[in-house]
């Protein structure tokens, strides 16, 4: 069952999400500003870049819940709560060490964070509230 699969469909789902994110910010942040400045770099950051995030968190939710995986509305708020926080940490990490990426790279950076923070929200969600057999209570390990 394709619902089961867990950590990879949730890695790849946040792979998708975080590579669309990424590749549709640009196109976005030229949307509502004609001109440059201070009002529309505001704006980009403060309504754009925020609204895409829940854009592609409601994208990453339908993806799972297309393949029926199990947890799709939690793994969704989660991994991308969790692909926001790595994106962060990479960033700075890789600033911090004075890593110098070619240009086109931030779409696979927000891949990677995409895909890390999915799998780990699958990881930790696979545990709550799932059906379970009732075979750990009938005595058949021994």
């Amino acid at each position: 069952m394709i619902g089961r699969t867990g950590p990879g469909l949730a890695a790849l789902t946040g792979a998708v999400c975080g590579a669309g994110w990424f590749l549709s910010l640009e196109p976005a942040g030229d949307l509502p500003c004609t001109g440059s400045g201070l009002g529309c770099a505001l704006l980009s950051l403060l309504v754009v870049v925020p609204a895409l995030v829940v854009v592609w968190a409601l994208v990453g939710w339908g993806l799972l819940r297309l393949a029926r995986f199990a947890r799709a509305g939690l793994t969704a708020v989660a991994g991308t709560a969790g692909a926001v926080a790595l994106l962060f940490i990479s960033t700075f990490a890789l600033r911090f060490v004075r890593v110098q990426l070619p240009e086109d790279s931030g779409v696979v950076v927000l891949a990677l964070a995409g895909a890390g923070g999915y799998a780990l929200a699958a990881v930790l969600g696979a545990g709550y509230g799932g059906r379970r057999d009732g075979t750990e209570h009938r005595g058949q390990d021994g």
